[in-house]
C-alpha cells in the first residue's frame, strides 16, 4: 500500500510540476528564431526548467568569460540517472583508466555531450538548444522519456557568450518590426569583428586543444572531468550551403578507430531518414574532415568519443531572413528546426545503441592505455637549461590536456626530430618522456608523432602540428616502450636576492621576456649585453639581462626582482664585479639600457581579427605589456613622436598609399621609430618605394611545360600543386642578430609560398632563411614545395634612424606557436 501511495504522490508532482513547465515560446513570448534570444534569456529559460523538473535537471557552473558572463552545463537524464550523476561520472573516468577503481559498463548511460555557440554569430545552434532541452523533459514525448533512461545529455548553451552577445546586441539594436532578407539589408553586414570570435577576436573552435583562451580552459577541465561517448557541436555555413552531418570527409587521422568511422556513419544515415522525409536537403562526406587536433570534433575523437561536426546555412550574414542565391528565404526559425531535429535524432540513435556505445569507449581507453594506439611507444624531450622555460610551457599544456609524464632511465631507439634520421639516445635524468601507453595516448599520438599520414591532401586546416617543432625543443619518437618511470618535476624556482653589484638574467625562453615586461613596467632599469659571457661558472646567452643596483633603489629592486622572478620561474644570479668574462664590461656603451616601448596597434575594419587578437592577447594576457589599439580611421589623430614601435599584423593598410598619412608614418619611421610588419602586411610594405625588401622571383617555366589538356573534374586536385593549407619547415638563422636571441632551433608554419630575395651589400640583415630540404612536417603541393627553398622569412631593415622588422610567417599562430612568442618579444625589446 505504501509503495501505490508513493507511486501515486510521484506521479501527481511530476504531473503538477509538468503544468508549470512552459515551452521556450510560452517562457520567451515569441517563436523560436522570430527574434534573436540574449545569451543571459537562454540561461533563464534553462533554470526554468531545471527548477520545473529538478528530478531530470541539474546544472553546473563550470566558468566565466572573459568579459563576466556566465558558463553552465545542464545534466538531463532520468530520474534515476540524475539521482547518480556523481557516481556515472567517476565510473567513466575508471573505465577510461584516469581514476583509480574498477568502473563497470552496466547500467552506465551513453554521455550525449551537445555543444552550441562556439561562434556567437551562429545564432540558430543556441536558439535550438532550447527547443531539445523541453523536447528531452517533456513528459508528453514518451520517446525521449525512455531514451534518457540509458542516455545522459549534456547541453552546454553557449561556449562564447562574449561573442554571442556581441552579435546578438549588434542585431536586436538594429532590426525593425520586420526582417529585410535582401542580402544589401544593413542587418546582413555584420560590423568588425564580428560576433564569430570570442573577446581577444580567438575562435573558439580551434582552441580545444590548445586553450590560449579562458573560456576554453575552463570548458576542458569540466569535459575532461566527464570524458563524453558522444560529441556533438552545432555549427553555421554560407547561407547558400544546406546542410552538412557525418560521415566527415577525408583526410581522418589514422588512429581514429574502426568504431568510430562506423558509428559516425550509423548516426548520418539515421539523420539523413529523416532529413528525407522532411525534404530537406544536406551533404555528407565533404569539405569538413577529422584532422586538426583542436576542433570540437577532433578533439573529442582523440578522447575517446564519436566527435562530430553539423552545419546549417546561416552564419553573420544570414539574420532572421535572407535571401539565398535562389531567391528562397532562409530563416532563422527553419535554422534552429533543423539542428533541433538532429539532437533530437542523435539522442535517439545512440539510445538505440547505448551499450555498444559504452562498451566501444571502454575498448578505446583499454587499447589506449595497452599502447595499441600508439605509432610510436614513447616520445623523449630531451632537457637542456636553457630550454627549460620552454619545457615548463610544454608541462602546462599537458597538464590542461591530462596527459601523462615522467622521467624516466634506458636507452631509446627512433626518430630524431631535429635530423629526421634514425637514433640511439640514453635518457638523462631531466629529459621528460611522454609514453603512449596512457587514457590520453590517441591525443599524444596526434600531438607528437613526427608527421601525421595523410590519406587525402584536401585539408580543412593546417596539416603539421608536432610539439617539438611547436615548442623548438630537440627529441626523439621512439617504439621502445618506457619501463622504471617516475614522477617528472622542475624544481620550482624560489630566488633568494640579498645586496649585489647587479643581477644577470639568461635570455633563454619566453619566461625571460615576461620578466623583463614586468620589470620594465616596475620603472625598473634593465640593461642588455649583445654578447654571451661567463659568471660564476654559468654560461649567459645574447641578450641576457642585467639589472644594476647603483641605477635602481637597491632594496625596492631586490623585493620586485624576486616576486617577479618568482612568478615567471625565472634564475637570478648575482653580479659582484662590472668585468664579465667574455663580455664588454658593464660601464661600456656596448651594454645597452632597454627602453620601456610605447606600442601601437591598428584594430578595425580592413584587419583580420583574428590576426590582431593574436597580437592583442599575446602583450594583455601573455606578455602582460601594454599596447594601444587604434582604430583605422583614426590612424591621422596618432601622435606618432610618442610612439616606439608599430605593429603590422596580416590585414590591409590602404594609409600606406595616401599621401599624407605615408608620409607622416614613413618621416616617423625615418626619425627612429620601429615597426614589425608580419604576413600580408610585409608585402604591402615592400611595395613602398622607400623600402629595400623584395619578394623571391617564382621560377614558371616548369608550370609552362605542363600538358594544358587536362580533365575539368581534376581541377582541386590540380590547385593542391600550388597549395599547402600549413606545414612546418626548418629555418636557419643568424645566432648573433637580436631578433633570434635565445633560440637554438626554430621552425616555422608555412601557411603559403611567399619568400623574399636576401639582402646584399648591407641593405638590410638576412636573419632567417630556409634552405633546400627544409620541411620538416605537413603537406605543400608539387609545385609550391619546388619554390619553398632559398629564401628570407625573417629580415630587418633600416630606414633613416629606424627600423623594419620583417616575419614573413606568423609567429604567433593562434598563440600556441611557442617557440615564435620569444621571436616576437625580441623584436619588440631586443632589436634596435
Amino acid at each position: 500500500m505504501k509503495r501505490i501511495l508513493a507511486f501515486i504522490i510521484t506521479c501527481s508532482l511530476s504531473s503538477l510540476a509538468m503544468a508549470q513547465l512552459k515551452s521556450p515560446q510560452e517562457f520567451l513570448g515569441y517563436q523560436i528564431g522570430t527574434k534573436i534570444t540574449p545569451h543571459w534569456k537562454v540561461l533563464e529559460y534553462y533554470k526554468h526548467v531545471s527548477t520545473q523538473v529538478p528530478n531530470q535537471v541539474k546544472y553546473e557552473q563550470y566558468g566565466v568569460s572573459f568579459e563576466g558572463r556566465p558558463m553552465y552545463v545542464f545534466f538531463i537524464s532520468s530520474g534515476k540517472n540524475i539521482s547518480r550523476l556523481e557516481d556515472i561520472r567517476k565510473s567513466n573516468l575508471q573505465i577510461a583508466g584516469e581514476t583509480k577503481g574498477s568502473g563497470t559498463v552496466r547500467d552506465m548511460p551513453a554521455i550525449i555531450w551537445m555543444s552550441n555557440n562556439a561562434h556567437g554569430n551562429e545564432t540558430s545552434s543556441m536558439e535550438s538548444s532550447m527547443m531539445t532541452l523541453y523536447q528531452l523533459v517533456n513528459q508528453q514525448n514518451s520517446a525521449s522519456q525512455k531514451q534518457l533512461e540509458n542516455t545522459l545529455v549534456i547541453i552546454d548553451p553557449c561556449l562564447n557568450p562574449d561573442g554571442t552577445e556581441r552579435y546578438n546586441n549588434w542585431q536586436n539594436g538594429i532590426l525593425g518590426a520586420k526582417y529585410h532578407p535582401d542580402l544589401y539589408a544593413r542587418e546582413h553586414s555584420e560590423p568588425w569583428p564580428g560576433g564569430r570570435v570570442n573577446h581577444y577576436y580567438f575562435d573558439l573552435n580551434r582552441d580545444w586543444a590548445w586553450q590560449t583562451q579562458v573560456e576554453s580552459q575552463q570548458r576542458m577541465k569540466i569535459y575532461n572531468a566527464w570524458l563524453p561517448h558522444i560529441h556533438i557541436d552545432f555549427h553555421e555555413m554560407g547561407i547558400n550551403a544546406p546542410y552538412y552531418f557525418p560521415p566527415a570527409a577525408e583526410p581522418l587521422h589514422e588512429v581514429i578507430t574502426p568504431w568510430q568511422r562506423e558509428f559516425q556513419t550509423t548516426i548520418g544515415q539515421h539523420n539523413a531518414k529523416y532529413f528525407d522525409q522532411k525534404g530537406w536537403l544536406y551533404f555528407t562526406k565533404e569539405r569538413f574532415d577529422l584532422f586538426y587536433p583542436s576542433y570540437g570534433d577532433t578533439y573529442p575523437i582523440y578522447s575517446g568519443a564519436i566527435g562530430m561536426t553539423y552545419e546549417k546555412a546561416g552564419n553573420s550574414s544570414a539574420g532572421l531572413g535572407v535571401y539565398t542565391d535562389q531567391k528562397d528565404t532562409l530563416t532563422l526559425v527553419d535554422r534552429a528546426i533543423q539542428h533541433h531535429a538532429s539532437g533530437m535524432n542523435l539522442v535517439e540513435i545512440v539510445s538505440q545503441n547505448s551499450s555498444k556505445v559504452v562498451e566501444e569507449f571502454k575498448s578505446f581507453y583499454t587499447k589506449a592505455n595497452s599502447g595499441e594506439l600508439a605509432s610510436f611507444q614513447s616520445y623523449i624531450i630531451k632537457y637542456e637549461p636553457n630550454h627549460e622555460s620552454r619545457i615548463r610551457s610544454l608541462l602546462d599544456l599537458m597538464d590542461k590536456n591530462n596527459i601523462r609524464y615522467y622521467t624516466a632511465e634506458g636507452t631509446f631507439k627512433g626518430l630524431d626530430y631535429s635530423t629526421k634520421k634514425s637514433t640511439t639516445y640514453t635518457a638523462k635524468t631531466k629529459d621528460l618522456v611522454i609514453p603512449g601507453n596512457q587514457p590520453k595516448a590517441a591525443l599524444v599520438r596526434v600531438l607528437f608523432e613526427p608527421e601525421a599520414k595523410l590519406k587525402d591532401s584536401v585539408t580543412y586546416d593546417i596539416t603539421a602540428w608536432s610539439m617539438p617543432y611547436v615548442y623548438g625543443l630537440q627529441g626523439v619518437a621512439s617504439q621502445t616502450k618506457v619501463s622504471g618511470i617516475k614522477p617528472y618535476a622542475l624544481e620550482k624556482v624560489n630566488n633568494t636576492i640579498g645586496n649585489s653589484f647587479g643581477y644577470a638574467i639568461k635570455w633563454d625562453g619566453f619566461s625571460s621576456a615576461q620578466l623583463l615586461a614586468s620589470l620594465l613596467q616596475k620603472k625598473i632599469s634593465v640593461k642588455r649585453s649583445d654578447y654571451a659571457f661567463k659568471l660564476n661558472g654559468e654560461d649567459f646567452p645574447r641578450g641576457s639581462l642585467l639589472v644594476m643596483s647603483s641605477t635602481n633603489k637597491a632594496q625596492e629592486i631586490q623585493k620586485s626582482l624576486k616576486e617577479l622572478a618568482d612568478k615567471h620561474s625565472v634564475k637570478v644570479y648575482t653580479i659582484s664585479s662590472g668585468i664579465l668574462e667574455g663580455a664588454k664590461d658593464l660601464g661600456s656603451s656596448d651594454v645597452k639600457t632597454i627602453k620601456a616601448p610605447k606600442v601601437l596597434m591598428l584594430a578595425g575594419e580592413g584587419q583580420r581579427a583574428l590576426n590582431v587578437g593574436e597580437v592583442w592577447h599575446y602583450f594583455d594576457q601573455q606578455l602582460q605589456y601594454p599596447i594601444i589599439l587604434v582604430h583605422p580611421k583614426d590612424i591621422g589623430r596618432i601622435k606618432w613622436s610618442e610612439i616606439d614601435v608599430f605593429i603590422m599584423p596580416g590585414g590591409s593598410y590602404p594609409f600606406l598609399n595616401d599621401k599624407t598619412q605615408g608620409e607622416n608614418f614613413a618621416n616617423w619611421l625615418r626619425a627612429g621609430g620601429k615597426v614589425i610588419a608580419l604576413e600580408s602586411a610585409v608585402a604591402q610594405l615592400s611595395a613602398q618605394s622607400w623600402v629595400k625588401l623584395k619578394p623571391v622571383k617564382q621560377d614558371t617555366t616548369a608550370k609552362a611545360k605542363e600538358d594544358p589538356l587536362k580533365p575539368y573534374a581534376d581541377r582541386e586536385r590540380e590547385s593542391l600543386k600550388e597549395y599547402t593549407a600549413g606545414a612546418i619547415y626548418k629555418v636557419d638563422f643568424d645566432a648573433t642578430h637580436p631578433l633570434m636571441y635565445g633560440n637554438k632551433e626554430y621552425y616555422t608554419l608555412r601557411q603559403n609560398g611567399t619568400l623574399y630575395q636576401y639582402y646584399k651589400d648591407g641593405a638590410g640583415w638576412n636573419v632567417g632563411y630556409i634552405h633546400e630540404n627544409a620541411l620538416m612536417s605537413g603537406f605543400v603541393g608539387q609545385h609550391l614545395s619546388k619554390q619553398i627553398k632559398n629564401g628570407l622569412v625573417f629580415g630587418t631593415e633600416s630606414v633613416g634612424a629606424g627600423t623594419i622588422v620583417y616575419l614573413v610567417d606568423n609567429v604567433l599562430f593562434r598563440n600556441f606557436w611557442d617557440s615564435g612568442k620569444l621571436v616576437m618579444a625580441n623584436a619588440v625589446f631586443q632589436v634596435d
